[in-house]
């Protein structure tokens, strides 16, 4: 081994305040690149200084994890939930005493001396009376949530909040006044912000107020609190705060599951749309099977005391989500377009519960005993068929609800009227009529779900079909080609290729359209049905233009989502 060939870099250092990847323990951990040198070697080596420090800090019950990935490993503690901040300085600790004993490199610090600094810090954040809040929380059978700067109990309704700084004495609290709400995790790929937007609907039509987080916005019932990116720990504790509400689905993403774990220990259900290729490369994450674990993490929210509390519902159709299931030791709803499908059946046949599709008409089956749900032409999403992710997210939603107990009335009036508008599901395959013609939008930005709206679009039947493309500058050359390629299968008349500047990301102007231009023309369409525009809007607006009735235009809409949305509805009829 020629150390110095050895490379080890830090990629990052953060807290684990949930159930996550590696354990279900709140600690510190570190993803880091390694090359020139066995992994397993860089990783027991942070074992062994780890857990000289654990010892030395006088925290000798806190285990050690780890997990090796392609160009690297993640190193992680569990800690105590009063001392994450100190828990990321002794993991780097670690991490840098391994890295001075690989590279022979002289320590930055005598380590005697870093330790003294480590209890030092782990004294100034520790909250003992918060750790005996949170015991007596748990020997009571009560929900809390903890952040940096308040304690609560209960969710909704009861939900009380104080500051981290004044807590409450324990004997003081009249604890059975706090209750829980249901709950459900919502997670995939794609599909999750739909499927979150249904279950508001279900709940709704089942006479609750519903609190949802998503990647879009944190709403109770038709209050949006806030638009931004709230499917994290952050929006789940306000969300089950907010004194209105009475059901939550939490849209939980990849990268808040990888930053900090699950917002909260325990749901009574839990879905996973489908798992493709997206955000690798991020995290330790490489491949859509360890993208398949990440998501996963969502049924250790289903587990208490290691028993199954609740039930996981996982789409039959999706492979790696099929492979993954033995390893998820808990109740489980399958759902598939297919009633024939291998896994659906087995499922079934042991009185499990499914949700499938037969004759036109969607079903729900538990312990040998089916209900028809709704018919596929009385969704209106569905496009009659054509859109078969939406049918999909239909029968995930239906098994979500299910599992929440919510009755077959609900589900199907919620179903029945729930529509791909942009009130509905903004930026989600939303329809509008202009000039006689039809028109969809929408924002898909991976392969799995532009091939869905290219294989709807193309299952609707049209005089000319127009298709509007754009792209982030991130992407590699072959991801925009590969994407292209799949919007495609529209098989269109015209292309429209629109520049994203706010998204150039390093590119040069006309770069991204330029491959949009070349691999429609590789495809074999003519150079004078391809048309380029410095913006979306103005592509939409050219599009809007050369509709005659019965066309059809996808818009797919990465920017200016808003003014296109407002021109649509300006030429609608």
């Amino acid at each position: 081994m020629n150390r110095e060939n050895i490379i080890l870099t830090l990629d990052d250092n953060r807290r684990l305040t949930g159930k996550n990847l590696l354990s279900d323990q709140p600690g510190a951990i570190i993803d880091a690149f390694v090359n020139g040198i066995d992994k397993l070697i860089v990783v027991n080596i942070w074992s062994i200084y780890a857990n000289r420090l654990l010892k030395a800090v006088n925290w000798p019950n806190e285990k050690i994890y780890s997990r090796i990935f392609e160009d690297g490993i993640t190193i992680a503690i569990s800690a105590p939930l009063d001392a994450l901040y100190a828990a990321c300085d002794l993991n780097e600790m670690a991490w840098q005493l391994t890295c001075e004993e690989l590279t022979h490199t002289e320590n930055q610090e005598e380590i005697s001396v870093a330790i003294e600094r480590l209890k030092l810090t782990i004294a100034e954040e520790a909250n003992p009376k918060l750790l005996e809040l949170i015991k007596q929380s748990k020997a009571h059978n009560i929900v809390y949530l903890v952040d940096d700067d308040e304690f609560s109990l209960g969710y909704g309704t009861t939900a009380q909040c104080w500051p981290i700084s004044a807590l409450p004495e324990p004997e003081n609290i009249n604890w059975s006044q706090y209750k829980s709400i249901p709950l459900a995790y919502v997670t995939g790929t794609n599909g999750k912000s739909t499927s979150v937007r249904i279950m508001s609907q279900i709940i709704e039509q089942a006479g609750q107020c519903c609190g949802v987080t998503s990647t879009d916005f944190i709403r109770v019932g038709d209050n949006i609190i806030d638009h931004g990116d709230y499917s994290g720990p952050g929006g789940a504790r306000m969300l089950l705060r907010h004194p209105d509400t009475q059901t939550a689905i939490l849209e939980v993403a990849r990268g808040g599951i990888l930053r900090r774990g699950l917002p909260i220990d325990n749901v009574d259900a839990a879905l996973i749309t489908n798992i493709a290729e997206d955000h690798l490369g991020q995290y330790g994450i490489n491949t859509v099977a360890a993208l398949a674990q990440a998501k996963a993490v969502v049924a250790k929210g289903l587990l208490s005391d290691g028993q199954s509390k609740g039930t996981l519902v996982l789409n039959a159709d999706d492979k790696n989500l099929v492979a993954l299931a033995p390893e998820l030791l808990v109740n489980k709803c399958w759902f598939s377009l297919h009633e024939d499908n291998t896994t659906l059946q087995q499922h079934k046949q042991k009185g499990g519960a499914v949700c499938f599709v037969r004759d036109q008409q969607l079903l729900y089956s538990f312990q040998y005993e089916e209900s028809i749900i709704i018919a596929v032409n009385d969704i209106p999403m569905t496009l009659n068929g054509a859109a078969l992710h939406n049918i999909q997210n239909a029968l995930g939603a239906i098994g979500l609800a299910k599992s929440l107990g919510i009755g077959d009335k609900a589900i199907t009036a919620a179903l029945s009227i729930f529509a791909s508008n942009s009130k509905d599901n903004p930026g989600r395959g939303n329809q509008f009529k202009v000039n006689n013609a039809q028109v969809i939008m929408d924002f898909a930005h991976n392969v799995h779900s532009m091939e869905a709206m290219a294989v709807t679009t193309a299952n609707i039947k049209a005089q000319r079909k127009f298709l509007m493309l754009s792209h982030a500058g991130d992407r590699t050359d072959n991801e925009i080609i590969n994407l292209t390629k799949t919007a495609l299968k529209m098989n269109p008349d015209f292309i429209i290729a629109a520049e994203v500047q706010p998204y150039l990301r390093g590119r040069e102007l006309g770069e991204v359209p330029q491959l949009i231009v070349d691999t429609a023309l590789a495809h074999g369409m003519k150079k004078c049905n391809i048309f380029t525009f410095n913006s979306p809007l103005s592509g939409a607006k050219y599009v809007v233009e050369q509709l005659q009735k019965d066309d059809l235009a996808l818009l797919m809409v990465l920017s200016e989502r808003e003014n296109i949305t407002a021109l649509l509805h300006e030429k609608s009829i």
